[in-house]
């Protein structure tokens, strides 16, 4: 259906985008405040005062050409790579949420057992390619090495490539580690990357120490870098669409380039997290306008600049699995087909802003993300599909239900989706009026009895345990 991505805009609007986001590196710069990085970018000739930055547009634009337009990322089974770039739709589960949800238990504080969880469920779809670390928060666990716990729920309970959890230096160094005990080494992980790891500068502008050590130490390691800008229209960028896009260029494309400082070559993307402010609560507006808009532009920048592009997802400010929910995340995902968008995290479970990983709406987001399957692959004209000896057989006035052809497809091109169900009044009334949310609810547990654990060499887990073990009894203790 969709042959090429959609621009919405102009090849001058972009050039104006791209113009003021320069300006804004040599006049206004960014502050970096990591001395390694301070370091490096002196040597390359930039304007340093202090922790600003400011930076030289050739340079920028050059350091961003070395970052390659694709790579491969592997899976515990190399069945289950995954090659990112050029519109490769790779959907993931939902990360970050403090709370879990679903009718059984409530709305609760996340934990180990609600991450396993979503890792199974997400191993179980195929439509989910790639897993989340950080699922949802195991907030019962050490908060100084609860990270490991969820990189090793990813590990062990499925065998897709995934995102590592590290929001700092030391967590996304213990998850190299882990990747590296899983896949035969550093080197091994170097020459193919094992997971992605996701940075986020603080906007507007800033690059702060947490993140830049975890830039630097993904990019040591040679895995791939998602540089995500996080900004609010009206709170961390301007109010107006393309006055923000000019922060998030200035933003993805600094980060980029000092992953390319680090390690000439080394995978990047170019993400894209926008959205408005809502100026009654102060709370991020997801699947307005404005939010589709930042997705569709988004993904047109990173081509502009020639990175594989992250953004979009099945994202909803709803505090329930209601219709409020349910058009917000159609909107979201709507816009990420459309962008031709590489990767995609919270395509699934995401709720309340991103609060709760929700169980109910991962079931909802999962038959959503099965019709923009069938969209993307388009309409079918093989000879079968085109029919044309079926429709001479059944001739003026035909009832198609009797067609041999009917019977033999109709399964495949006709698929009746569990969720959402057609029966008249009278039938629904005597089904019990079962609601949506009451019906994902079953769903998402038969998808759960699905599930096939892949196993894990029982060497390999041992020595992540003994490698955890060992990093519990002296944690790193990181300022919150």
């Amino acid at each position: 259906m969709f042959e090429k991505p959609l621009d919405i805009l102009t090849e001058e609007q972009v050039l104006k985008i791209h113009d003021q986001a320069m300006t804004i590196l040599e006049e206004t710069g960014t502050d970096v405040l990591y001395e390694p990085a301070i370091e490096m970018l002196a040597k390359h000739g930039q304007k340093i005062e202090g922790t600003r930055v400011r930076w030289d547009r050739e340079f920028v634009m050059e350091m961003v050409a070395k970052a390659p337009s694709s790579f491969t990322v592997r899976g515990r089974n190399r069945d289950r790579d995954i090659h990112v770039g050029g519109g490769s739709q790779i959907w993931m589960n939902v990360g970050g949420p403090p709370f879990a949800s679903d009718l059984d238990e409530g709305r609760r504080s996340g934990n180990l057992e609600a991450h396993d969880r979503f890792i199974k469920l997400t191993h179980a779809t195929p439509l989910l390619r790639c897993v989340q670390s950080g699922a949802v928060e195991a907030v019962e666990l050490d908060v100084n090495t609860r990270h490991m716990d969820m990189d090793y729920s990813s590990i062990r309970w499925s065998d897709k490539p995934y995102t590592a959890y590290g929001t700092s230096g030391p967590k996304a160094r213990d998850g190299i580690e882990l990747a590296s005990i899983v896949h035969g080494g550093r080197d091994a992980i170097a020459e193919t990357p094992a997971f992605m790891g996701i940075v986020n500068p603080n906007s507007p502008l800033i690059w702060d120490f947490r993140m830049m050590d975890a830039l630097f130490a993904w990019a040591e390691a040679n895995q791939p870098v998602v540089v995500t800008p996080f900004l609010l229209a009206g709170g961390t960028a301007p109010v107006s669409v393309s006055g923000a896009l000019s922060i998030q260029v200035v933003e993805a494309l600094t980060g980029v380039t000092m992953v390319q400082m680090v390690r000439e070559n080394a995978p990047a993307m170019y993400g894209s997290f926008f959205t408005s402010l809502d100026m009654r609560t102060g709370s991020p507006a997801f699947g307005t306008p404005e939010s589709v808009f930042a997705v569709l532009a988004g993904g047109q920048l990173a081509r502009h600049y020639g990175l594989p592009f992250r953004g979009g997802g099945g994202l909803c400010s709803s505090n329930a699995v209601d219709a409020q929910a349910a058009a917000e995340t159609q909107m979201m995902l709507w816009a990420t087909l459309m962008a031709g968008t590489d990767v995609v995290l919270h395509a699934a479970g995401w709720l309340e802003g991103g609060l709760v990983g929700s169980f109910e709406k991962f079931a909802l987001d999962i038959e959503l993300l099965g019709w923009f399957k069938r969209l993307s692959e388009g309409i079918g004209f093989t000879d079968e599909e085109m029919a044309m000896e079926t429709i001479q057989q059944m001739g003026p006035g035909g009832l198609y239900l009797e067609a041999e052809h009917t019977m033999n497809h109709f399964k495949e091109w006709l698929p009746m989706n569990p969720l959402f169900l057609t029966p008249d009044y009278s039938t629904w009334d005597t089904m019990g009026r079962t609601s949506t949310e009451q019906t994902a609810n079953v769903l998402w547990k038969k998808l759960l009895d699905t599930y096939e654990d892949p196993g894990i060499d029982p060497a390999v887990d041992e020595e992540l345990q003994a490698y955890m073990a060992k990093r519990r009894s002296d944690p790193v203790v990181e300022e919150e």
